[in-house]
C-alpha cells in the first residue's frame, strides 16, 4: 500500500511539473536579432543591452529592469542576437523590452519626432515563420 502511495505521488508530482511548463512550446525559440547604430550611422560594438520584461518606471528615475532574463553586447558590426523559450499562450506577456544604461538612449521616431528612450519595447507578435523577430537597426544617441 506505502509503494503504491509513493508510486502515486510521484507521479502526481511529475504531472504538475509538466503541465507547468506547457506555457512554453515544445523545443521552441523566439530569437530577436538587431543591428545598433550611432546618430551617424556607425555601427556601435561592445554595447550593453538588457532583455527583461518587466519594468519598474518609478517616478523621478529612468526606468529600471526589475528581473533580468539577459545581458548582452553588440558585437563588432552592433548586431545582437538573442533566443528565449516560445511561450504558447498569448495571455502570458509577450512584450519585452531592450534596456540600456545611462548616458546612451534610444532615439526613436514618434510621431514625425525624435524622441529618447532608455528602453525600446516590442513584442512576439512580429515573429516571423522561423520564429525570429527582427528589430531592424536601432539608433543611439550618447547623452
Amino acid at each position: 500500500m506505502k509503494k503504491n502511495l509513493k508510486h502515486s505521488f510521484l507521479l502526481a508530482i511529475l504531472l504538475l511539473s509538466l503541465s507547468a511548463c506547457q506555457e512554453f512550446i515544445h523545443n521552441s525559440f523566439d530569437t530577436f536579432t538587431g543591428k545598433i547604430v550611432d546618430v551617424e550611422g556607425k555601427p556601435v560594438a561592445d554595447l550593453e543591452l538588457i532583455l527583461t520584461q518587466d519594468l519598474d518606471f518609478g517616478v523621478a528615475q529612468p526606468p529600471v529592469a526589475k528581473s533580468i532574463i539577459y545581458t548582452i553586447k553588440t558585437t563588432n558590426r552592433g548586431e545582437f542576437r538573442l533566443v528565449v523559450p516560445a511561450r504558447t499562450d498569448i495571455s502570458f506577456n509577450t512584450e519585452y523590452y531592450l534596456l540600456l544604461s545611462a548616458p546612451v538612449q534610444f532615439e526613436l521616431e514618434e510621431s514625425g519626432m525624435p524622441i529618447l528612450y532608455r528602453y525600446f519595447s516590442f513584442s512576439t507578435a512580429d515573429r516571423a515563420a522561423d520564429g525570429v523577430i527582427d528589430l531592424g537597426t536601432l539608433k543611439i544617441v550618447r547623452k
